[in-house]
């Protein structure tokens, strides 16, 4: 088996927003991100900040339905051997009947284009993410679209493998669950989902899950400064991972609040909402166990655990495990939508190193050895083994 630092595996990421999913890759030592697609301007924007990659077509906005993919490939300059991505869905009206009937259905075609530059490029693996609704919204029978897909999928002469996840079992901080599928173009292997190594269930051996205060405990109040210094001590291996090759907390914005409504934050109690039908934002975060989902959504994705304010786009970065190198451009509220439609990074990576391993006989380093104490380093932050 080969080190990741021998070989690394070309990598496309479809509706890539800021770069979640790719980044995690990335993470291993053993995938090299060559283009990302999205039609977001400023996710766009982060992410070739992030990747100075000279592309003329998809280095700027771009609607997946407009794409041709031969023109793309052009644009890359070489072929990928893994496409990922996570195209948007809202559920089928047409479910039940053929793939073919499926596409009609024009909320969806976001799931097709990612089939067709599958079918066009027919890479070594695909691996698609999801809202775990896929199984269900829209469909007359459970799982309808993805026995359709995989169906299909098979006709390419892919070995198809679909699990629901939850990020908080990969050392994420959150509890959000995902649809992830792997397809490999070999009809003798099939992917097997790495085994979770955090969980709630104490009659097994295993890490426990990170919390809030494992992300948020070294975070200051913030100040709007880019980017603003370090003035607490890291005290946890997920801190020490999310701070590595930083200058600072980027994006670290305050929110002002009005003194009525601080009153309010402060006599909120922890694991409530503010708001009793606003489900997703206005959250009290409980610091010792993960946050929910972060969400889409600017009014405010949480309230701090111990700060009557709501939580920074920085804050809500580290529940995601991009690390706070990543600086993210544009406004406040893009800021947001790119976090809560992002993979965290850190799940993405235990799904790319058990598929450098499965597929590609690549042995990944981990990202956790870099910043952990070597005395723990058997405690990888991704599921590959230490080189």
């Amino acid at each position: 088996m080969q080190h990741a630092r021998d070989r690394n595996v070309k990598v496309l990421d479809l509706y890539s927003g800021l770069g979640g999913l790719s980044l995690g890759f990335e993470m291993t030592g053993a995938f090299e991100v060559i283009g990302g697609i999205d039609n977001f301007d400023w996710a766009v924007k982060t992410f070739y900040h992030h990747h100075k990659l000279n592309l003329r077509l998809i280095g700027t906005p771009q609607h997946m339905s407009c794409l041709d993919t031969n023109a793309v490939l052009d644009d890359l300059g070489t072929m990928p051997d893994v496409i990922v991505g996570g195209p948007p869905c809202q559920g089928f009206s047409h479910a039940g009947k053929r793939l073919e009937d499926m596409r009609d259905d024009t909320r969806n075609h976001q799931i097709f284009h990612f089939f067709r530059f599958i079918k066009d490029i027919k890479p070594k693996v695909f691996l698609m993410e999801n809202v775990s609704g896929i199984l269900n919204v829209g469909q007359s029978k459970k799982n309808d679209l993805i026995r359709n897909l995989v169906a299909e999928y098979e006709k390419l002469g892919y070995s198809v493998s679909w699990s629901i996840l939850n990020t908080m079992n990969y050392r994420v901080p959150q509890s959000r669950k995902r649809f992830i599928m792997v397809g490999v173009l070999d009809r003798k292997q099939k992917f097997t989902f790495p085994t979770p190594p955090c969980s709630t269930d104490y009659s097994f051996p295993s890490e426990s899950i990170y919390t809030v205060l494992d992300a948020l405990g070294d975070i200051p109040s913030p100040t709007d400064e880019k980017p603003q210094p370090y003035s607490i001590p890291a005290s946890t291996d997920l801190q020490r991972f999310l701070r590595h090759n930083s200058s600072g907390l980027f994006n670290h914005l305050n929110t002002r609040h009005s003194e009525d409504m601080v009153q309010r934050l402060k006599a909120q109690k922890t694991g409530t909402r503010l708001y009793p039908n606003w489900n997703h934002s206005w959250y009290r975060l409980d610091p010792s166990r993960p946050s929910p989902a972060v969400k889409e959504n600017h009014r405010a994705p949480f309230v701090h655990f111990c700060e009557p304010r709501a939580t920074s786009p920085r804050e809500c970065a580290r529940l995601q495990t991009i690390p706070d190198r990543y600086e993210l451009l544009g406004t406040k509220t893009a800021q947001l939508i790119m976090i809560g439609n992002a993979v965290p990074p850190v799940f993405a990576a235990h799904l790319a190193t058990a598929i450098a391993e499965q597929f590609f006989n690549i042995r990944p380093h981990s990202p956790w050895d870099l910043v952990s104490n070597p005395m723990q380093a058997n405690r990888s932050l991704v599921a590959g083994v230490v080189g």
